[in-house]
């Protein structure tokens, strides 16, 4: 096991507060590094943007930074080949975030590859801190184009144009981008970009007509493109373009509405656990939990766990709903508490108190979970809350 990155105490979520509680969140370095190797792969000569927003969607950003740069001093990485230029094995290109307050914890922590701000300057201040540090803004609204006009050394940034080609969501319109590129004058522009709505379904042709959409547009040729998100990545190869910004596979989850494809065999980075604090032998009929929703239907052990809802559990679980305790899948039972669960014990007879009760990782999909809770793995990752540590294991 490796530490945390120690400049950044403040990085788990409330970590601080709730040192009391044993909820414990794993994160394995290696299985982050093995799947951005895979993003790679699937999106040949696409350069990568390691997409970090939410805190890492709950992973710790500035650790997973550190884990996917060539100053991480727990591993040896070769410089890249002078000639092909190939890229080191599990290091990204850049990252990308959505805020400056994220993307100023990266850079002062140490990170010197290029950081994207998806959601670039939020008031006119902010541009002149886009380039004092450095980073890489998206301009996706016409005011906020106008604001880095406005900015006296507006010509050295290295900004993107944001074009909504379909989404619905941050992005000026095509028309306004041609517009926009064709003036002229104004900003240096560094790339385009655009993000897709239904990439996660592989049989959809919106993502064609987005695809279609984003390259009538016409740009000068020395400014690059980025249209992938993991989605893409994984089922749409056509839309990687010069960048790609794997998300969420980063994290070994699936973002498609199907089973993933043969080649990418994604390691899941998170794993969660809290101990069973109490095993009670209870009698057929007695109901379990707030209002004996779940009633046992024969003697039986019940276990209690140390995670509920004040965690980040969702209290909305199915019948569906189930842990992993030593290798065999245990149902949830009765409503999820504030600070427990209830679980059948019956599959597990040598159960004892403090046993890790495994509620998502290599052994407990987490997209069992979330299709239990009526929700997807993004929210579960990044609303878990607990004590986090950092391995580094194939």
């Amino acid at each position: 096991m490796v530490d945390s990155y120690r400049g950044a105490p403040e990085l788990a979520h409330d970590e601080q507060k709730d040192n009391h509680r044993s909820v414990s969140i794993t994160i394995n370095l290696a299985a982050l590094r093995n799947n951005l190797d895979i993003a790679r792969q699937l999106s040949s000569g696409s350069r990568q943007f390691a997409t970090i927003k939410a805190d890492a969607y709950g992973h710790g950003a500035v650790a997973v930074a550190h884990a996917l740069s060539p100053r991480v001093s727990s591993r040896q990485y070769s410089e890249p080949n002078a000639v092909t230029h190939e890229p080191r094995e599990g290091i990204a290109d850049g990252f990308a975030v959505v805020t400056l307050d994220e993307a100023l914890e990266l850079r002062l922590s140490g990170i010197e590859q290029p950081i994207l701000v998806l959601q670039g300057a939020q008031t006119q201040d902010a541009c002149a801190a886009m380039l004092r540090y450095d980073l890489w803004p998206v301009v996706h609204d016409l005011e906020q184009y106008e604001w880095f006009r406005r900015c006296p050394e507006h010509s050295q940034l290295n900004a993107w144009l944001k074009v909504d080609t379909g989404m619905g969501r941050l992005g000026v319109q095509p028309a306004e981008a041609q517009t926009i590129l064709d003036s002229g004058h104004g900003i240096n522009w560094m790339g385009l970009m655009t993000h897709f709505a239904c990439a996660d379904e592989p049989d959809n042709p919106f993502t064609d007509k987005q695809r279609a959409c984003f390259e009538s547009i016409k740009s000068p040729p020395n400014m690059v493109r980025s249209l992938a998100n993991s989605a893409a990545v994984l089922a749409w190869p056509k839309t990687c373009a010069d960048w790609a910004r794997p998300g969420i596979m980063l994290y070994g989850c699936n973002p498609l509405d199907r089973a993933l494809p043969s080649s990418a065999s994604l390691i899941p980075a998170m794993t969660v656990t809290a101990p069973l604090i109490s095993i009670k032998q209870m009698k057929s009929g007695m109901g379990i939990g707030y209002a004996q929703s779940w009633q046992c239907p024969v003697d039986m052990p019940v276990g209690y766990v140390a995670l509920g809802y004040r965690d980040g559990l969702p209290r909305v679980l199915d019948d569906s709903a189930c842990v992993t305790v030593a290798g065999k899948r245990c149902p949830v039972i009765g409503r999820v508490s504030m600070d427990s669960i209830a679980i059948d014990l019956r599959a597990v007879s040598a159960a004892r108190l403090g046993d890790p009760v495994e509620f998502w990782g290599e052994s407990a999909p987490i997209d069992a979970m979330a299709k239990s809770a009526g929700t997807i793995n993004y929210e579960l990752l990044t609303s878990i809350r607990g004590r986090r540590a950092y391995v580094d294991k194939v």
